[in-house]
């Protein structure tokens, strides 16, 4: 499966900076120039995942104008013939307007809470507020979950409750 991983946090390109991407352009330049996009792609051996990084240099203000632009939608027509999936590293949808402006061109959203960090109140309010984004969300990742707390939030009998007793068998010893 070709997947193709875009980092569209211009404001902040964490994807980028925990990958050790290091590369003279990205995305602005792929959606400023997308006959160019090839030529900025890099491959992650580790993963398999071809990676267009956000290499922003300064403070770049107009970043839900670049993630809705002619050249964003012309870059995903591009990478959609190419790829098998392309998925697209937003920013959090609460506190900026990057993703509501990228909606028109997603076909779907995964959305990722934190842990201990993102308020249910918050997630459901954002949700309620972005109905566009709510009708095309497919789930949402609980990302930094902490195992052994999981069994205080399962309903009884539930498989978080029994967690420990199976997890030599679905999990590596490096995450129980």
């Amino acid at each position: 499966i070709r997947t193709l991983l875009i980092d569209a946090d211009l404001r902040n390109p964490g994807l980028t900076r925990t990958l050790g991407i290091r590369a003279e352009g990205g995305l602005i330049e792929a959606a400023v120039a997308p006959q160019n996009w090839r030529s900025l792609l890099k491959h992650d051996r580790q993963t398999g995942l071809t990676i267009l990084p956000a290499m922003v240099r300064g403070r770049f203000s107009h970043t839900s104008e670049l993630l809705s632009s002619q050249g964003m939608r012309r870059l995903l027509e591009l990478a959609r013939e190419n790829f098998d999936y392309v998925i697209v590293d937003l920013p959090p949808l609460a506190p900026v307007v990057d993703a509501k402006a990228f909606e028109p061109l997603a076909d779907a959203f995964v959305m990722v809470a934190e842990w201990g960090r993102t308020p249910r109140a918050m997630v459901r309010s954002t949700l309620s507020s972005e109905p566009r984004i709510a009708g095309k969300i497919l789930g949402v990742v609980l990302n930094g979950v902490k195992l052994s707390s999981l069994s205080r939030y399962g309903a009884f009998g539930s498989s978080e409750q029994f967690l420990r007793s199976y997890s030599s068998y679905s999990l590596d010893r490096t995450e129980t």
